[in-house]
């Protein structure tokens, strides 16, 4: 994992930075990430304990929320227009097991899931950042109801904060469960980001790193993606990074929608499998082995700033 990050919003490394804990908020089955008495962000990691939608609703393996320093939320769950949205969240859509495909995205179908298993704090020599390994599993179920695990998932989490930025770095390795699993193409799937119900098309901006914008980034690769929109207090920005090119040879596309879809509210997803399906195995990188980036600030984040954090990041 990169214990580096964004000095150039420093001016001269990690400068500011304010002691995190964690608790384990148990009536809401998530392990929360903390400055001082400040939330910053959680991680549930027991299925949701009051889903809107009833039980078929009652997800883990998200992060919700993640927060500005100034504490501005940029993370929705459970929008009324997508119940099955969870923050930042991960699953694939579909996924073909011995012939047959089934939907690991839309829970409600039950029909798959991703879910937490464990989550394990890891030792840090920094007491300012705090870091964790989950054990997620990839289930598939039948129609009669029984179910199994398709893949294996192990995530590394870092969370820290500094007075300027919070920033969130993901690693996801995945391994089929004893049976080849192999990751459908559709329009999107994986790594999303679900942001501020507030932010639309008439108060947010999207830009991406091949210079596109919302009405017109939807199915082209990027490396990064940054939207900013209004606060309380002022403005705030979220960053996401991909590894993709680096990690698979090529970025992955986007998933976004345009004025036309609810609104412009800000949705972001990173899909290797736009184009084709990829086995789950260790050649193809792209779906095996992903790693992400995101950054929050209570300020706009411009095109050379999120180059300049990609290109640091990557080079880290």
């Amino acid at each position: 994992m990169n214990r580096n990050w964004i000095g150039m919003f420093t001016g001269a490394g990690l400068i500011g930075v304010l002691m995190l804990s964690c608790v384990t908020a148990e009536s809401l089955g998530r392990v929360e990430f903390r400055q001082r008495d400040k939330l910053v962000a959680g991680f549930q990691k027991e299925p949701l304990p009051t889903p809107v939608g009833g039980e078929k609703f009652a997800a883990s393996a998200f992060i919700h929320p993640f927060r500005t320093p100034g504490g501005f939320e940029l993370t929705t769950i459970q929008p009324s227009d997508h119940l099955h949205h969870f923050g930042i969240w991960w699953p694939w859509k579909y996924i073909e097991v011995e012939g047959k495909k089934y939907n690991t995205w839309e829970i409600q179908e039950l029909r798959g899931a991703h879910v937490t298993r464990e989550v394990r704090e890891l030792p840090w020599t920094n007491n300012a950042i705090k870091a964790w390994e989950i054990h997620n599993e990839t289930l598939i179920k039948s129609k009669q109801g029984d179910s199994k695990v398709a893949i294996h998932e192990v995530a590394h989490v870092t969370v820290q904060a500094t007075d300027e930025a919070t920033v969130l770095d993901l690693t996801l390795r995945q391994k089929a469960g004893g049976t080849l699993v192999t990751i459908v193409n559709y329009l999107y799937s994986g790594f999303s980001w679900r942001g501020p119900q507030q932010w639309n098309k008439d108060n947010s901006t999207m830009l991406t790193s091949a210079g596109k914008g919302r009405e017109n980034a939807n199915g082209t690769p990027a490396r990064w993606v940054v939207v900013s929109g209004p606060t309380t207090n002022g403005m705030a920005s979220i960053l996401l990074l991909s590894a993709a090119e680096r990690l698979a040879g090529n970025p992955e596309k986007l998933r976004v929608w345009g004025a036309a879809n609810h609104n412009g509210e800000p949705f972001v997803n990173f899909n290797p499998v736009m184009q084709k399906s990829m086995p789950l195995e260790d050649a193809s990188p792209a779906v095996a082995l992903r790693k992400y980036r995101v950054i929050a600030m209570d300020k706009a984040i411009d095109a050379v700033t999120a180059e300049a954090e990609w290109k640091k990041w990557i080079a880290d």
